[in-house]
This record gives structure tokens, C-alpha cells and sequence, in this order.
């Protein structure tokens, strides 16, 4: 069993009578379908459909938890904030919650066959257990009451999730890309049938028109790129980096890359070699 804790992970609590609606006015996903002991993969998105943060919505019966990256909860937030008005909502940052993984020795990538938007989130002696769609479990809890960081580990759980098709927005990554480009149509993050919310237009364009002209691929090279790494072709710019995490002697990043640039000789920024291993769009001449 691959355990660890995931700094790469912030927890926020939203309470209030009308947490739901609220976040259900403002998420991608169908958040009042949300049941106790249940959760979702949501994006929180700009007027113009990009991505500001992924997250998994989490209802616990009195209360929702958001994770997504550490290094966006708070500005997150506060925009989040900025809309309440009125309403009964209360959001409460988690500095002492934490996000651990859980992944069998024997874990196969397991890309998305179809939208999940629901999966169970069951909470006991304060910990909630997330059983994800890719068949990894994150719990979310007080840190003291997770298991210790082990870099290994954390890095057979990026692996494992850059494998099986499921990005994580970060600082350096947002506002880059709209939600199809980040694959989460398909892993279930966008519901299509739920109403308003910021970026919906653009979003439903996008899927209904098939206006977007990037996609999702994992590329694999001899060096280790830091998310928001320029992918490029010829000089040019083809593409950007969202993960990455080492694979034997290679890294595999997970990376948002022009169509037109799917089977041309690629490279990161400083000129190091990238190869298209996996994409997970298709392009016309397919």
C-alpha cells in the first residue's frame, strides 16, 4: 500500500444554510445532487471559462469541505467571498486539515470511460475516506491523525492519476485553460444539464460547437518540468505543463497541448525533448 501525505492539497470548509445553492450557483457540477457521504470533482471557472481551480466537492451531511490546490485555497476564497452577499454561507479555511493518499501496490492507470459525477466520501473518528473513480482513496482529516509524508509514495500517487487522465490546476497553471482541455468532461467535473454558473457559456460552446483546439496528453522526457513549463514546437508555442512526476529514469507530465501539435516533435521550453505518449482527445484525421 502507497501512503502519504500530499502537500501539494488545502482543505476549506463551507457551512451555512445555503452552502449548496450557493456553490451549486457558482461550480461546474450539479452540487444540490451532492449527498451526505458523497463527492464530486467541480471547476471554478472565470466569465470567459477558464479554469481558475479544479477541486473535490465533499459533502459530510452538515457541511461541505472544497480540496483543490494549497497554493490557490485562499485566493479562491476570497473571489468565492465576493459573491456571498447575502447569503447563509460561511467559508473557513482548514490550516490544520490535511490530504493523504491511499493507492494498492497493485494500482493499474484507470482512464474514464464515461463521467463520474458522484462517489463515495464516507467520514469515521474525524477522517473522510474519498474513493475516486481511478480506484486511488484520499483522506482528508486533521493532519496529525494522516500518515507521514513519504516522497515515493506521493510520487506513485501523481503518477497514477497523470496516467489515468485526471490534472490538478496549481498558482502557476490557472486561467491557462478552459475545462474540456483539462479532461474534465470526461472524468465527470462538468455537468452539462445543471444550470448557470460563471463560464457556463463558454464552457457548453465548447462542448456543443467543438470550438476547443487543445487537449489533455501525457508527454514523457529525460527532464523534470515544473508546472507552467511552455511546451513548444519549432520555437512556438504548443502547449503548457500541468503535472509531471518521475517514471523510472523519465518524468511523465501531464499537459494541455494544441491539437495541431499532437504529432509534431515537441520540447519544453529549455529545448529538452518531449514525446507524446498518451492523448486523451482525438484529432480529425483520426
Amino acid at each position: 500500500m502507497h501512503t502519504s501525505r500530499l502537500p501539494f492539497f488545502g482543505v476549506a470548509r463551507v457551512s451555512g444554510d445555503e452552502r449548496t445553492a450557493f456553490l451549486h450557483g457558482q461550480l461546474s457540477n450539479h452540487i444540490e445532487a451532492l449527498q451526505a457521504n458523497e463527492a464530486c470533482y467541480a471547476t471554478y471557472n472565470t466569465p470567459k471559462g477558464r479554469v481558475i481551480a479544479n477541486m473535490l466537492v465533499i459533502n459530510r451531511g452538515d457541511d461541505l469541505l472544497l480540496v483543490m490546490a494549497a497554493d490557490l485555497l485562499e485566493s479562491v476564497i476570497k473571489r468565492l467571498r465576493m459573491f456571498v452577499l447575502r447569503a447563509k454561507v460561511v467559508f473557513e479555511p482548514l490550516p490544520d486539515f490535511a490530504v493523504a493518499c491511499e493507492l494498492d501496490d497493485k494500482a493499474k492507470a484507470q482512464t474514464a470511460a464515461e463521467p463520474c459525477f458522484t462517489f463515495p466520501a464516507a467520514t469515521e473518528n474525524g477522517i473522510t475516506t474519498v474513493a475516486l473513480p481511478h480506484t486511488g482513496r484520499l483522506k482528508i482529516g486533521l493532519a496529525d491523525d494522516l500518515p507521514a509524508y513519504q516522497a515515493d509514495a506521493e510520487n506513485t500517487w501523481q503518477l497514477h492519476e497523470i496516467q489515468s487522465g485526471y490534472p490538478w490546476i496549481s498558482a502557476a497553471t490557472k486561467e491557462t485553460a478552459v475545462a474540456q482541455m483539462l479532461n474534465q468532461h470526461t472524468i465527470g467535473g462538468v455537468h452539462f444539464k445543471k444550470g448557470c454558473y460563471p463560464g457556463q457559456e463558454i464552457i457548453a460552446r465548447a462542448q456543443y460547437r467543438g470550438q476547443v483546439k487543445r487537449g489533455l496528453a501525457i508527454l514523457s522526457g529525460n527532464n523534470n518540468p515544473a508546472a507552467g513549463t511552455a511546451v513548444e514546437h519549432n520555437g512556438e508555442e504548443a502547449g503548457i505543463i500541468i503535472n509531471a512526476a518521475r517514471n523510472g529514469g523519465q518524468t511523465l507530465s501531464l499537459a494541455v497541448i494544441k491539437f495541431a501539435a499532437a504529432q509534431a516533435a515537441l520540447s519544453d521550453s529549455n529545448g529538452n525533448p518531449l514525446q507524446v505518449e498518451q492523448r486523451f482527445f482525438q484529432i480529425d484525421s483520426e
